[in-house]
Formats: C-alpha cells, sequence, structure tokens
C-alpha cells in the first residue's frame, strides 16, 4: 500500500507539468481536469485529492506565465471556462521532453529509477 503522504508529496512535483500536458491533448475546463487527476489519484489511493482550491490557481498561474490561454464557452445553457495550450505552453513541453533526452546517459540512476518504478513490473524483495 502506498504511502498517502508520499503520495501527495509525488503528485504536488509533477501536477504543473501534468496539468500543462493534460491541456496539451484537448481544450479542456477546469472540472474536466480536476475529474481526471482524481480519478487518476484515486485508482492509486482509494480517495480524492484533487479540489478547485487546488487546480484553479495552477490554471491562473500557468495562464499568467503565457503557457495556456482561457476562453468562455457554452456547454449546454452554462457558460465554462475552457484552457487550451499556448505556443509557448508546447514549447515549454517540447523543452523538458528534449532536456530528458538529453541528459539521459548522463542520469543513468534517474531514468532506471523511473524506467523501474513506471515500467518494470517485478516487485521489490529484500535479498
Amino acid at each position: 500500500m502506498l504511502n498517502t503522504k508520499f503520495h501527495n508529496a509525488l503528485v504536488k512535483g509533477v501536477r504543473n507539468i501534468f496539468i500543462l500536458w493534460l491541456i496539451s491533448k484537448e481544450k479542456i475546463h477546469g472540472y474536466g481536469i480536476m475529474s481526471i487527476l482524481n480519478k487518476t489519484h484515486s485508482d492509486v489511493s482509494g480517495k480524492k485529492a484533487v479540489h478547485s482550491s487546488t487546480i484553479y490557481p495552477i490554471l491562473h498561474t500557468l495562464e499568467k506565465d503565457g503557457l495556456i490561454k482561457s476562453s468562455q464557452e457554452l456547454n449546454g445553457n452554462h457558460k465554462v471556462k475552457m484552457y487550451e495550450i499556448t505556443n509557448k505552453g508546447l514549447k515549454m513541453l517540447d523543452s523538458l521532453k528534449q532536456f530528458m533526452h538529453k541528459k539521459r546517459p548522463e542520469n543513468n540512476m534517474l531514468i532506471s529509477f523511473f524506467d523501474d518504478m513506471l515500467f518494470n513490473d517485478n516487485m521489490f524483495i529484500k535479498k
């Protein structure tokens, strides 16, 4: 079982870039982002962890930094604020990806960690 305190710290560490990545996939509203994050978190921990008081300040910061932009659109009879990535946001994601690829040989231990944690199905056994 995953320690909740550790899991929350891990999620917070990658949340902003994950939100930017989500917005790069499709134009989406804040509630849609919260739903995806809560589904992802509850799959691991069994409970929700993301609230509007967390998401909207992050969205405002990303917008203020020019990484995303928002527009009002009708969703049925209601207006909703939709978010989409800007060229600056795409460049940010591209630069992070390039950095990870360029640094791969120098950071073998870091890459090994991610490969082991994300792609290796073997369980850890004390030797």
